[in-house]
């Protein structure tokens, strides 16, 4: 008798598209079924959960599928591309796709907004999308209390509330600081309804002034992502530099606002610090901007 695959019951979620809010059982049943057979049965990574966004044609029918695949045991959202027919046949698969076409198409996936600056809102804003993940949301709700006891207003986003339009309205509201722990890439962090990409941070509208920003996702200190988020004015940005590991991760994550909002501690050296302290490699966080005190 067989043994039953790694991923064989990893939850597949389709998300609203720029051409479709809602996807028939039967599309959604396709979907699943493609992702599945050609990517999570074929992998030798484990996974946690994968969310699609399908791009369509001109006429409405599918064109290709991008699957952020978000692994079990880090903070790491593998990007595949699949090229699909009208019904859902697969053209070709590209694994660990690294093009910037799906950039551009996660951002244009959402309703675009325009929010105006927030009147005595939060001061500080920690979110995961992933509250599943027991560490994920017990680091979010220890940073949440650390800024509440050190005097600060703050907000926190769970689940669902981790969205992309929460994100952007809080992000473009100048606060001081706004954490995430979550699934990224190069390109973006993978939030619960859709992607928060290089491609937002690059409008000349968005302004992160002064916020110290810190995303607890792999691979986020890097291009396109990391200068995009620099341009838009971050005071100080903290970010993966590589695949960051579900559990010493977060653990550096409350380590760093803990030092930098009670202890007065520079920011550069804290983060130093808590890496050596609770992680096992060197190097895996970076930072850039200002590395002084909060």
């Amino acid at each position: 008798m067989s043994e039953t695959h790694v991923n064989a019951s990893v939850p597949v979620v389709v998300m609203q598209s720029a051409a479709r809010a809602i996807y028939a059982t039967g599309d959604r049943s396709k979907i699943e079924q493609t992702v599945r057979s050609h990517l999570l049965l074929r992998s030798a990574e484990t996974y946690h959960k994968v969310q699609v966004l399908v791009k369509h044609r001109p006429d409405g029918a599918p064109q290709v599928i991008y699957a952020y695949m978000l692994r079990e045991f880090s903070y790491t959202a593998d990007v595949a591309r699949l090229v699909v027919d009208t019904h859902y046949g697969v053209r070709s698969v590209d694994p660990a796709y690294k093009g910037q076409d799906d950039l551009r198409y996660a951002e244009r996936s959402q309703p675009q907004r325009v929010f105006a600056a927030l009147k005595d809102g939060p001061d500080m804003v920690f979110g995961t999308p992933v509250p599943e993940i027991p560490t994920a949301k017990a680091a979010v709700e220890a940073a949440y209390r650390i800024a509440i006891k050190a005097g600060y207003k703050a907000v926190k986003l769970l689940g669902k509330d981790a969205s992309v339009a929460n994100y952007q309205k809080y992000l473009g509201g100048h606060l001081k600081a706004f954490g995430n722990v979550g699934h990224g890439y190069t390109g973006g962090i993978v939030l619960s309804d859709g992607n928060l990409t290089s491609a937002w941070f690059s409008k000349p509208k968005v302004s992160l002034k002064p916020e110290v920003v810190y995303f607890n996702s792999c691979q986020t200190f890097n291009p396109p992502l990391l200068p995009a988020i620099v341009k838009a004015g971050a005071r100080t940005f903290v970010g993966g530099k590589v695949n960051l590991l579900i559990g010493p991760s977060e653990k550096v994550f409350r380590c760093f606002w803990l030092n930098v909002l009670t202890k007065a501690s520079k920011m550069g050296p804290t983060l130093k610090k808590c890496e050596s302290d609770n992680y096992p490699s060197a190097g895996a966080h970076g930072i850039t901007g200002d590395l002084g005190k909060f």
